[in-house]
This record gives C-alpha cells, sequence and structure tokens, in this order.
C-alpha cells in the first residue's frame, strides 16, 4: 500500500448520521515549509484523489494543512534547480548527453501532475470543502478555488502570487477565481499579487465565512456533517447541476493552454529572475524580451 508521507488521509465518522465514515480529510503536511507543494506532495495528491474517486462512501472531503498555514503554493526551491535559478548544475542522474533533456521533462512533468491532480479535485463527486488555515497564496489558492465552498480562519492571508514570481496561475486560477470574484478584482489580483486578509476574502465572496483560528476545523466539519447526513442522491445530483453551470468555460482546450503557457514560461529568464530573488529574499529585475538583446551585444 502507498505510504503517504507529505499528506495525511483520515476517514471520519458523522455523528449526525450514526457515526458513519462518510467524511475525508486530507491535511497538507509539510509544515515545516508552510505545507508548499513540491514534488512529492504533487503525486501524493494525485494518487489519494483517484482513491477518494473510486469510494461512494466517502460523501465530503475537507482539506486543510497541518501547523499555521493551508499552502504557501508551490516549493520554489525544489523547482529552482531544474529551470537553473540555482547557482551550479542540477544532476537528476546520470542522463549523459540527454541531461539538458531531462531537466526539461522533469520540469513539464511536475506541472502535469499538479494540473491533473487539481482537475480530478474539481470533479469528485463528493462534496469538497477548503478549510483555510492561514496563507493560502498562488497553487495554494488555486487548490482552494478547485474546491465546493470555502471557509477561513481569521489568521488566513490568500493571493494569486505568480505572476510577480515569473509564473501564471496554471491550474484552474485563472478561471475559477474571476468567477467568484469578478473578473476585473480577480485580474487586480492575479497580476499584483496582492494578499487579502479573511475578512476582505469574505467581502468579496473569495470564502464563504471567517472562523476564530482555534475553532476552524471543528466548524467546518460540523457544517461537513450536516452536508454528509443529506439524503445521498440528492446531494450528489445538487452538486452535478451546480456544476453544470459552473463548468461551462471549463474544456480541455483550456486545460492545454494553462500548461502550455506555464511550460514556456519556466524556460525564460525571468521565471529563473523571479525564483532567485525570491530564495535570495530580494527584488526582482524583470527584463522581458531585453535579455536576448542584452546578450546579443
Amino acid at each position: 500500500m502507498f505510504e503517504y508521507k507529505s499528506l495525511k488521509w483520515t476517514v471520519l465518522p458523522n455523528p449526525l448520521a450514526d457515526n458513519q465514515p462518510t467524511i475525508g480529510l486530507i491535511t497538507l503536511n509539510r509544515p515545516e515549509a508552510l505545507n508548499a507543494i513540491d514534488v512529492r506532495l504533487r503525486v501524493e495528491l494525485d494518487i489519494l484523489l483517484d482513491q477518494i474517486r473510486r469510494d461512494d462512501q466517502i460523501r465530503v472531503v475537507v482539506i486543510t494543512g497541518e501547523g499555521r498555514g493551508f499552502s504557501a503554493g508551490g516549493d520554489l526551491r525544489s523547482e529552482a534547480g531544474p529551470l537553473g535559478a540555482l547557482d551550479g548544475d542540477h544532476d537528476f542522474g546520470s542522463f549523459g548527453a540527454y541531461s539538458d533533456l531531462a531537466n526539461y521533462f522533469f520540469n513539464d512533468l511536475r506541472h502535469v501532475v499538479i494540473q491533473r491532480a487539481l482537475r480530478k479535485l474539481e470533479e469528485l463527486k463528493a462534496i469538497t470543502i477548503a478549510a483555510i488555515n492561514g496563507p493560502a497564496v498562488g497553487i495554494g489558492l488555486e487548490l482552494a478555488t478547485a474546491c465546493d465552498i470555502r471557509y477561513a480562519s481569521e489568521s488566513a492571508r490568500l493571493g494569486e502570487v505568480a505572476v510577480p514570481a515569473g509564473f501564471v496561475p496554471e491550474s484552474g486560477g485563472a478561471r475559477n477565481l474571476p468567477k467568484l470574484v469578478g473578473i476585473g478584482r480577480a485580474m487586480e489580483m492575479i497580476l499584483t499579487g496582492e494578499i487579502i486578509d479573511a475578512k476582505e476574502a469574505e467581502r468579496i465572496g473569495l470564502v464563504e465565512r471567517v472562523f476564530p483560528d482555534a475553532a476552524l476545523l471543528d466548524e467546518v466539519l460540523k457544517i461537513a456533517g450536516k452536508i454528509a447526513a443529506a439524503p445521498f442522491l440528492s446531494v450528489r445530483q445538487a452538486k452535478a447541476l451546480v456544476k453544470q453551470y459552473w463548468d461551462h468555460n471549463k474544456s480541455e482546450e483550456g486545460a492545454r493552454a494553462e500548461l502550455e503557457a506555464v511550460m514556456e514560461i519556466t524556460r525564460t529568464a525571468d521565471c529563473r529572475e523571479g525564483i532567485s530573488a525570491f530564495l535570495d529574499k530580494r527584488r526582482p529585475v524583470y527584463k522581458g524580451p531585453g535579455y536576448d538583446r542584452e546578450n546579443s551585444r
């Protein structure tokens, strides 16, 4: 049996329905990195979601983070090496003449896996709830917006920081965020990397409610219990009908466009500069196409 190390999976009894084990709890489990989503966590999430979607006993899935954060987004330290954003070469193994190709391949693969995982999350028949217990930025925010319902703790901070960091929303962020907060507000958040607090997130409709930090998970599980205790088919059909309208702009073509965009961007000098600046805790200096002109002198 596969051993989960970067996340925890627990099936909880529902006291509102004779303690039937119908509520699943996913806890992102990299608290030392604010649950940043590294390579292993992407794979584990992808595998777990396959397990969940085969289990009709699970009626509600709650996602939260271990420690003081939901998810700080993609783990830039693990992404830096393959993109050439660190000093020295990154070596995946003895690939010889294929070493450069291996870097491209493994960089692309990390994006393929996270997009596939989040699409599986969106397509689960069970109700999905994000319990946002601290920072939820970048892919962390996209993970939350892929859920059906979102609740936040008072200390939660939310933002779509991909563009200022030299990336682009890659897992439904450009599709889901505008539907929650409106296209103008979403565009502003995406392009500026603005981080908003929980009350502002509630005001603009990004989260449904805000709870005290210590009470968040208990309150979310109470709500999950009410949903899981409702008639099975009624809940499933209600979600299916809502999602039918919600997903009107969801397509394979859109997913391919997201993937192609992030793969192109991760090959640029600006992307490498964004990662290096973040790791060095300095302000990035972006030059865009100017890199090519400068190097040709």
